[in-house]
């Protein structure tokens, strides 16, 4: 929890110096009618989402969430509620509630919510400082859009204020943004995020990408323990940047280190900028004057990213077909997650030609009986275009695909796959033509 370290006797607390905006989650939940659309921020505003949960007077309300985890939950088995998400967390996944997913890239939720109108807009805020400034605390994604962009007098801005939220520069906002301000507890529980797993081959991996990853570049790691996990193998570099959409312990280590000093970055220089700050990251981003929380209207634009010399994009996916698609989202025909920002920086490396997006996988599943390089691709599954795909590393090596044939694609694909699939592989790419 972070608290000011200035406080004398005459300190007045943000819920006294504006008191006029004080509500409970149950007041906030109160608020919401029949009919109604409710889109959330991120992280999730927990407190009014488990509040609505105990709703059970409403009819026809769609509630967006665009990461739900116990407050997604919650609110959706209030009668009447229908959660709505673009990204399935693990939460979600063993809840086993009912989610209506709706496929939208993180960098288009900012246009969904001009399209959309929702009258209802809950964001979760760090502590509003004395001078009226509200700071989105560890995430600001599109929130930036929910505050400001109301298409009604009838619309409402709910600020779920969490004292265990850093103050991180960049973006904000003042309190007369909001509406409302619900004050939590002071041990608010930190949201419970997905399980990251680092395999036991992690030093092929990082022998791999310390070649793809020279100094000076500028770098973004997605969400997982083998992308992490590898950042944080990368000490030796010099003069890294970082523009990515979250900031997790590998980038965190990085800078740490001194590896990162974004001399050499071109956009938002001296700075790392980022759109979502990971808990493991708080107390070191906590009004870090070298880290900047921007809009995911920014951050993950492609065009923007572009700007960065050497950018280099490290994501993980389920998996790769010989074609090079890859698939970052669906397990057997269900949805497992969600595509994120992973495909605005892939689009990003196709801009430039100096920029490089890697794709990491582990090269099996199931104890080694499933493999993660398969001949096709389910039907809807694929993320990741084979127009998209660039570089794709496993334990077992790197496979170029940028500019490669369709042949070359699949022999370098088969190459990286684990040796006990590897004939099964090659027979299915002799019968379907490919090589």
């Amino acid at each position: 929890m972070f608290e000011r370290s200035d406080k004398g006797d005459n300190f007045m607390t943000w819920t006294e110096q504006f008191a006029s905006k004080v509500a409970t989650a149950e007041d906030a939940a109160a608020l919401v009618r029949n009919g109604d659309k409710v889109m959330c921020g991120l992280p999730e505003p927990t407190g009014f989402l488990i509040a609505l949960g105990g709703r059970t007077d409403l009819e026809n309300v769609e509630c967006f969430v665009p990461a739900p985890r116990n407050g997604g939950a919650a609110a959706a088995t209030a009668p009447g509620v229908e959660l709505q998400a673009p990204f399935l967390t693990e939460i979600i996944r063993r809840s086993g509630v009912p989610v209506e997913i709706r496929p939208i890239g993180f960098s288009g939720w900012a246009g969904f919510a001009k399209r959309w109108k929702p009258r209802v807009r809950v964001i979760t805020v760090a502590e509003p400082q004395p001078d009226g400034t509200v700071r989105p605390g560890s995430s600001l994604g599109a929130s930036d859009v929910l505050v400001r962009s109301k298409a009604s007098s009838d619309d409402i801005v709910i600020g779920l204020v969490n004292p265990s939220q850093p103050q991180i520069l960049g973006e904000s906002f003042t309190v007369e943004d909001f509406d409302y301000l619900i004050p939590l507890p002071p041990r608010e529980p930190t949201p419970e995020y997905d399980s990251r797993k680092v395999p036991a081959e992690i030093d092929n991996f990082v022998g791999a990408i310390d070649e793809l990853v020279p100094d000076g570049a500028t770098l973004q790691a997605g969400v997982g323990g083998l992308a992490e996990a590898v950042m944080d193998r990368l000490h030796h570099k010099r003069n890294l940047g970082v523009h990515t959409e979250v900031l997790g312990y590998g980038l965190r280590s990085l800078m740490e280190s001194g590896a990162v000093t974004n001399t050499n970055k071109s956009l938002f220089a001296d700075q790392t900028v980022c759109t979502i700050a990971l808990p493991e990251t708080y107390e070191y981003a906590h009004l870090n004057p070298a880290i900047r929380l921007e809009a995911a209207s920014t951050v993950l634009n492609p065009a923007t990213i572009a700007r960065n010399t050497l950018m280099r994009c490290l994501n993980s996916s389920l998996q790769v077909d010989l074609l090079g698609q890859t698939n970052a989202e669906m397990i057997d025909g269900v949805q497992y997650s969600g595509v994120g920002g992973q495909l605005d920086f892939l689009r990003a490396c196709s801009m430039t030609d100096d920029g490089l997006s890697i794709q990491v996988l582990s090269s099996t599943a199931a104890g080694g009986t499933i493999s993660r390089i398969v001949p096709r691709l389910d039907v809807n599954a694929a993320t990741g275009t084979r127009y998209d795909t660039q570089v794709v590393v496993t334990e077992f090596g790197v496979a170029w695909l940028r500019d490669a044939t369709m042949r070359e694609k699949a022999e370098r694909l088969i190459a990286i796959a684990h040796p006990d699939h590897q004939a099964a592989l090659t027979d299915s790419a002799e019968r379907s033509g490919l090589i």
